[in-house]
């Protein structure tokens, strides 16, 4: 973890600058192009490369080829019931700050950075849960997560008063492969 001169702590591995500061500058959002309603990405004060004009390019995406949903997890009870948060290869932050990786922004008990996390394993092609470094309790199945525990297909998460459902799509049957 690093902390930028703002006092915000990031994952220096997953960002190379804050993303808190990037996101009140507007840098990484979307905004509103003129009064037609159309939508833009805000780019950073350098411009964009010449190739990348006139695209949309993930920064992730753009160095490593592709980064594919490994699983879901779908809100089944709470503030953002019926919505799904795509989870890919690594480590998954559940929060309520729109930096995280599951942002549950509208559920004002999960915790702001990293209420917990889900994180896949390619190289052993397993899922895990931990609790995160935020204040809040995370659940599974009920029961109180206080390390690192696997994960299964239709475990139910339980931040603030958010539950989640997880629904693997990497596993015994699929996982995917460097091409």
């Amino acid at each position: 973890m690093k902390q930028c001169d703002n006092g915000h702590f990031y994952d220096e591995a997953r960002f190379d600058s804050c993303p808190y500061c990037q996101e009140s500058a507007g840098v990484g959002k979307t905004v509103a192009a003129n009064s037609i309603g159309k939508t833009v990405a805000a780019v950073p004060s350098g411009g964009v490369p010449e190739g990348d004009r006139g695209k949309t390019v993930g920064i992730i995406k753009k160095q490593i080829g592709i980064d594919p949903a490994v699983g879901f997890l779908v809100c089944i009870s709470g503030p953002h019931r019926g919505e799904h948060f795509k989870l890919c290869s690594g480590r998954n932050f559940i929060g309520r700050a729109a930096s995280m990786d599951v942002p549950l922004a509208d559920d004002d008990t999960v915790s702001r950075e990293s209420h917990a996390l889900v994180t896949y394993d390619a190289k052993h092609n397993n899922f895990s849960l931990s609790p995160g470094q935020g204040r809040g309790i995370t659940y599974c199945n009920d029961e109180q997560v206080e390390m690192v525990r696997p994960l299964f297909a239709y475990d139910i998460i339980e931040v603030g008063k958010s539950q989640l459902i997880f629904l693997p799509l990497c596993g015994e049957k699929f996982q995917w492969k460097e091409e």
